[in-house]
């Protein structure tokens, strides 16, 4: 097969890189180019946009390719968790991790998300606006707190979000050519990023000291870390990597999925005819009980909304790799050492697989549809053998949160307000969004104690 290439180099892809990067590797999509072969300086960057380049790289040959420098770059703050590790411990880490995602657990983390999001939703007002995104932040905090590592996180989820933000700015500063030639520059900011990480550790160390000191009390993903060792028999996971690991899953396992439910209520709230359709699939199926995990093959519309959210804004905006000897792309021979970047954000928006690309239309993921669509034209979870972990923990816990915020609920957006993308290691809005809320769950329209009103959310009860 031939594909379609464009060439650039010089300032100009610089120059707008840095004014919007976003819109930059977006226009790839929208033009339907399979490769577009960039020179900045001396380095080499090779954007991918076709399915079956995609899978390609991400599949058949992933053996040639190792993590991009962003993800390298933010080491300090990850260590060597799944993010940023490479070759067989990258194989022996996700041996490791794997049994805690497994569907049998999966159904018992799917009733703690309920009752998170039911005490999260019966704690809100209609009296103001809420910021969303900080909402869906520490909602999914607590999620991750209370199934993977079986804490209350409830009263640390402020100074973990503030330590979060500041540490999606220093990956982009570790990842700027700027940071990495001037090596004071590097040092400030491989300080900043270890002090940022020690504040996030101090929340982990205190939560695997509990677990270490009652064991028979936990069943949950750090115990299962605490306890596991690798099918080789060499031994459990050391001190070190066990931190690694913990905070690779904390801060992933939650941001991810806020953001993609962010953008989903954001997307309702400008589409009144798709909420009502949900809400009435939600007002059928669940007749005004709570949703469990046994509900989701019955909530397929409100999958198809998620689907789409996830389609339009994907959290993991880009994928990189780096070649690690010299690999044929098409036509194009990839020099060793060289960057092949893949944007599900580009991708989701080519023309040429997806019918009126911009517009949020969860229809096309009626079943018929997506079957006649090549399979990498979707991949907001990345593929093969680094595929994300998580991917069934947050599809369920997508739909679910929609769910049950959706039967107390109907958000809208506050008038005024500018909404503008952030494409930082995740796709999160720069400024917060601001939704007012109307009662939907008759309960919730009569009076409310203000003391339920006002408490603050205790999620699940040891």
């Amino acid at each position: 097969m031939t594909y379609s290439v464009e060439f650039e180099s010089g300032i100009r892809p610089l120059v707008q890189l840095r004014r919007n990067r976003l819109a930059y590797i977006a226009q790839m999509g929208r033009r339907s180019v399979d490769i577009r072969c960039l020179q900045i300086g001396s380095r080499r960057i090779f954007q991918v946009n076709h399915p079956e380049l995609i899978h390609d790289v991400l599949v058949t040959h992933d053996w040639n390719f190792i993590k991009g420098q962003g993800l390298r770059a933010s080491r300090p703050v990850l260590g060597k968790g799944l993010l940023t590790s490479e070759g067989e411990l990258h194989r022996r880490q996700r041996r490791l991790v794997q049994p805690a995602f497994h569907n049998e657990r999966l159904a018992s983390y799917g009733e703690i998300m309920v009752a998170c999001a039911d005490v999260a939703g019966r704690s809100w007002n209609n009296e103001a606006p809420i910021p969303i995104d900080r909402e869906m932040m520490r909602l999914t905090l607590e999620i991750v707190g209370r199934t993977l590592f079986g804490a209350d996180l409830t009263d640390d989820a402020a100074g973990v979000g503030a330590s979060l933000t500041r540490a999606l700015r220093l990956f982009l500063l570790l990842n700027s050519p700027v940071t990495q030639l001037l090596f004071p520059l590097r040092r400030l900011a491989e300080r900043n990023a270890a002090s940022t990480r020690h504040e996030i550790e101090q929340v982990l160390r205190k939560v695997i000291h509990e677990h270490r000191k009652d064991p028979d009390h936990y069943d949950d993903m750090l115990s299962l870390l605490i306890r596991s060792s690798d099918e080789g028999g060499t031994g459990y996971m050391s001190e070190d990597l066990l931190l690694d690991e913990s905070l690779t899953l904390f801060l992933a396992g939650h941001e991810t999925t806020a953001n993609a439910l962010t953008w989903t209520w954001y997307l309702l709230a400008q589409h009144p005819l798709v909420t009502e359709r949900l809400y009435t699939e939600l007002d059928e199926v669940l007749g005004g009980e709570l949703p469990q995990p046994s509900d989701l093959s019955r909530l397929r519309f409100a999958g198809q909304v998620f689907r789409e959210a996830l389609r339009l804004y994907p959290p993991a905006w880009i994928i990189a790799r780096e070649a690690v000897t010299d690999y044929q792309l098409g036509e194009i021979k990839v020099p060793a050492g060289s960057t092949v970047v893949m944007s599900p954000y580009a991708t989701h928006r080519d023309p040429r697989f997806w019918q009126s690309p911009e517009e949020f239309n969860p229809d096309r993921w009626i079943d018929e549809a997506s079957v006649a669509r090549p399979k990498f034209t979707f991949f907001p979870f990345g593929a093969g053998t680094r595929v994300c972990i998580g991917e069934h923990f947050a599809m369920m816990e997508g739909v679910l949160l929609l769910a049950t915020i959706g039967q107390q609920w109907s958000l809208h957006l506050v008038s005024g307000q500018k909404i503008e993308l952030w494409p930082q290691l995740t796709l999160r809005p720069r400024h917060s969004i601001q939704m007012r809320l109307e009662a939907r769950d008759k309960e919730m329209r009569g009076a409310m104690s203000a003391a339920s009103m006002h408490s603050q959310p205790a999620c699940v009860q040891d």
